[in-house]
């Protein structure tokens, strides 16, 4: 500048002088030469206030304070006033900008959207398929439970399960498909699997296609279960897992009624049958209930039709009476 500093001018819009410097500035600012100084000067000043702005937030008493100096100070040479009036107007024209985009910044932040979650409840007897936004599939099992967001958000895709379900994952690298069942956290990327998860009994994932990881979440602490491919299961039992190779097309037809039992006791095959049939399976000879084997049932048959495959090649009677069976 030819007669005064760029930084004494800065520090007297922001009212920092002293007396002498004022006189300076004010006299500097009746002189014609100054105009050209004071566009360029309240251009950059703008800039630099909307840039910072939109990194910083607002302080609102600091505003008001400022814009009551700026107000006070106003009364002098018109040119002066000018001066003023403009600095307060790109001022606030920032604080608008600011509000602006902190407005649409936390109402479209995807953390902060509440999304629907849906719960599916099948009770026994009752299956039912469902659609996810994505386009993954899942067949719920019969007294199952399913809970998911009605729209994905965020890098995961995460449903809970208790019960039983078989899934047909749509493929997405980017965001991974993770079910949990409890503690265990079943993840893909995109494949066919199912997951047994009743209370009470073992935590079975079973893999038809693709490639799954199991983890168990204790305390905070994620331990690694196992890494399955296609024709493997993991059973998660008392702190123990146990894999297994098994036949990738049993896990598939799971979802037509097509149950695979391999050296399972009476028992577990009747509490099964329970929840696919909605009855009631008892034991006259609880020895019986013991007794394992291995069979392949079809569960889209008639009860009475199950019943007569199962008891013939495992020697007992059964008798019937509405929804109890009672076997002996």
């Amino acid at each position: 500048m030819a007669n005064i500093s760029k930084a004494l001018l800065l520090k007297y819009l922001d009212n920092n002088c002293n007396d002498a410097e004022k006189a300076i500035v004010e006299a500097y600012l009746q002189q014609p030469e100054s105009n050209t100084v004071l566009s360029q000067l309240l251009e950059e000043r703008m800039e630099k206030d909307m840039a910072d702005s939109m990194e910083m937030p607002v302080d609102k008493k600091q505003q008001q304070q400022w814009a009551a100096s700026m107000r006070a100070r106003m009364g002098r040479a018109d040119k002066v006033n000018s001066l003023r009036m403009r600095y307060f107007i790109a001022a606030a024209a920032a604080s608008v900008l600011l509000l602006a985009g902190l407005f649409t910044y936390f109402n479209n932040k995807p953390q902060n959207r509440i999304v629907p979650l849906v719960l599916q409840q099948n009770k026994a007897g009752e299956r039912k398929q469902i659609q996810l936004s994505d386009g993954s599939t899942i067949h719920l099992g019969a007294a199952s439970q399913l809970q998911y967001p009605e729209q994905f958000t965020g890098a995961t895709r995460e449903i809970t399960l208790t019960g039983e379900a078989f899934f047909e994952v749509a493929t997405d690298a980017k965001h991974p498909f993770i079910i949990h069942t409890g503690n265990i956290a079943t993840t893909v990327l995109g494949t066919s699997f199912k997951i047994a998860a009743f209370e009470g009994q073992p935590l079975v994932v079973s893999v038809a296609t693709g490639k799954v990881r199991v983890d168990d979440s204790n305390n905070g602490v994620v331990r690694q279960l196992a890494i399955l491919t296609a024709g493997k299961q993991v059973s998660w039992h008392q702190e123990h897992a146990l894999v297994e190779y098994i036949r990738a097309e049993d896990v598939a037809n799971w979802q037509n009624g097509r149950l695979v039992f391999n050296n399972q006791t009476l028992q577990e095959i009747a509490t099964t049958l329970e929840r696919w049939y909605d009855v009631k399976i008892s034991f006259n000879r609880p020895q019986k209930a013991k007794e394992k084997v291995t069979v392949t049932l079809f569960a889209g048959s008639a009860l009475n039709t199950t019943l007569q495959i199962l008891s013939a090649g495992n020697n007992f009677n059964y008798s019937r009476n509405g929804r109890d069976v009672i076997i002996y």
